[in-house]
């Protein structure tokens, strides 16, 4: 701070340096003032509610100087404020002398109100009890989508499939910029046959609302029973013009954006209806999605290739004649294994539930097929012993 305080003396005597960050619930400002060469004073305010960044910098700065006799040759600020001209002339005026205001775009001013932003950010951050780091991320990504508030809880989604085969979605949720991994949701897509990305995300979100008016009718508030302040998808602004009527026909209003990936599958912008917003430039947004999105990838495939694992040991299971998918699962439930169901003895999977006792024989006989002539052993007959030879038919 001292070395950055330097460079901007040698520039600027007095000045006034403004930034805000908004949480959830609150918005917290923070002000740099300069007087002679020096940085003189740090102030930090924190407001609740939250509003627009043009009409919540306008009001603080006039309740800010209503109150106070200095106002310095330059004001800066980290945005546009609503009204700037009238702004800047009731400055003047109470001042007595021109007074300007800036919104660097870069260089030494820019660098200072980012430093003011992150302190702004802080303060958001344990007000909420979250990092400062995770604080100024969700607050960067609210200005990059334009959102009223901090996104402190966002859902993401993603399809995972091979050629349209065992088609299921992960949802993750990061909850003031960290996995929540106990609202994580999986879910079988069961209307969509064959691979259409955009018909799975549809069913997948139109589901996942259902159940809020659900969880509300029972009075839930957590989990389903919570709407997200924004949903991102894995996937262009074709899978976002796919889902948002869905949104739009069940009444909610909860911003919708994609996650768009270069061809090295690493994030590259965030797409909304119409176009993209290349966030490549916001280190802490960037990092954030880029997160998220690596996140809900991970989790839809991971289920994907464990559904795809039942599914192949259901098929060995369902490959011996009488034996159903019913069937099938019913033996998986009991023996937990394959391997379990094959060293099983005829008395074990006659017992099973849903077996019958030729329906039993058959399991047994595909694992054990006879070397000879010989056939299985009846329940209660005993084999030959060990080291006797069993008699020729």
């Amino acid at each position: 701070m001292k070395e950055r305080q330097k460079v901007v003396a040698s520039r600027v005597e007095e000045q006034d340096v403004f930034a805000l960050a908004q949480g959830e619930t609150h918005t917290a400002f923070e002000v740099f003032r300069f007087t002679g060469n020096k940085l003189s004073d740090r102030e930090s305010f924190l407001t609740e509610g939250c509003q627009p960044d043009p009409e919540a910098r306008s009001e603080f700065l006039r309740q800010y100087y209503a109150i106070r006799d200095r106002v310095p040759p330059l004001v800066v600020l980290d945005g546009e404020v609503e009204d700037q001209e009238l702004l800047t002339r009731w400055l003047t005026e109470k001042r007595g002398k021109a007074v300007k205001v800036l919104i660097p775009q870069r260089g030494d001013q820019r660098q200072l109100v980012d430093m003011c932003r992150q302190n702004a950010a802080e303060h958001i951050a344990r007000h909420t009890g979250t990092s400062g780091r995770d604080a100024s991320a969700l607050d960067e990504l609210r200005r990059l989508l334009g959102l009223e508030k901090a996104p402190a809880y966002i859902e993401s989604y993603d399809i995972s499939n091979l050629a349209g085969g065992e088609n299921v979605a992960g949802m993750v949720v990061f909850e003031n910029g960290r996995p929540l991994k106990s609202a994580y949701r999986k879910f079988k897509i069961k209307t969509v046959v064959g691979q259409d990305d955009y018909a799975s995300m549809r069913e997948v979100i139109r589901r996942r609302f259902e159940e809020y008016k659900a969880s509300q009718r029972k009075g839930e508030q957590e989990g389903f029973g919570r709407l997200p302040d924004l949903i991102l998808l894995d996937g262009g602004k074709g899978h976002v013009a796919a889902v948002q009527p869905i949104l739009d026909e069940m009444g909610f209003d909860v911003p919708l954006y994609g996650m768009v990936k270069d061809d090295k599958h690493r994030t590259r912008a965030i797409a909304l209806d119409g176009g993209e917003i290349a966030i490549s430039s916001h280190r802490r947004a960037f990092t954030l999605v880029s997160s998220i999105q690596d996140e809900v990838h991970r989790f839809a495939i991971g289920y994907h290739r464990q559904q795809r694992k039942k599914a192949a040991i259901s098929s060995t299971l369902t490959s011996i004649p009488g034996i159903g998918e019913t069937r099938a699962k019913a033996l998986l439930r009991h023996f937990k294994t394959v391997t379990a169901v094959s060293e099983a003895d005829l008395a074990e999977l006659e017992g099973a539930p849903g077996m019958t006792k030729p329906a039993a024989r058959r399991v047994w006989e595909h694992f054990h097929p006879p070397e000879g002539p010989q056939t299985p052993p009846k329940v209660g007959e005993e084999g030959p012993n060990p080291g006797e030879i069993a008699p020729n038919s």
